[in-house]
């Protein structure tokens, strides 16, 4: 093989690396499950059952924080509206076994959290903008299990 052919080949080849690797971690441009809630009525915790885990380390995924295994897309794609009021927003999750959460955030933010509840886990976002939050329930493990997704406002 001519040095010109591994070039050609070896261009390719890294031209194909980037691809692949994105198609291995979690993406946002499918969205989830449709949820939509406000300050207002989030101040009272709304849940929605789901299946935690899935197929993809979080840990292959350098671009991410955390670890565990989630799902391409998002559980979850959640427009909430502030309506001006400030609050803090929870999001965390409650589960049969060791849950982790993965978060993209109204500003493009990417939060991650495990165990601040023994094993489930929460993220609070002081004073929350209106926006899309993009959410993957995971699990530490490789296994799924129940869990349920709860939204809170304080």
């Amino acid at each position: 093989m001519s040095t010109l052919t591994k070039t050609v080949f070896a261009g390719i080849f890294a031209l194909a690396l980037p691809a692949t690797a994105s198609a291995m971690c979690p993406s946002y441009e499918t969205s989830g499950y449709g949820l939509s809630y406000d300050a207002e009525s989030a101040y009272a915790p709304q849940s929605t059952q789901v299946i935690a885990g899935g197929d993809i380390d979080l840990g292959e995924c350098a671009e991410l924080p955390g670890y565990g295994y989630v799902v391409e897309s998002p559980d979850f794609t959640m427009q909430y509206d502030a309506l001006g009021m400030g609050r803090a927003l929870e999001l965390r999750a409650n589960a049969s076994c060791d849950a982790v959460l993965l978060i993209n955030t109204a500003e493009g933010e990417w939060l991650f959290n495990d165990d601040t509840n023994e094993l489930n886990p929460a993220v609070r976002i002081e004073n929350a903008p209106s926006g899309q939050y993009d959410i993957w329930v995971g699990t530490l493990g490789a296994e799924n299990c129940d869990a349920v997704f709860e939204v809170e406002t304080f």
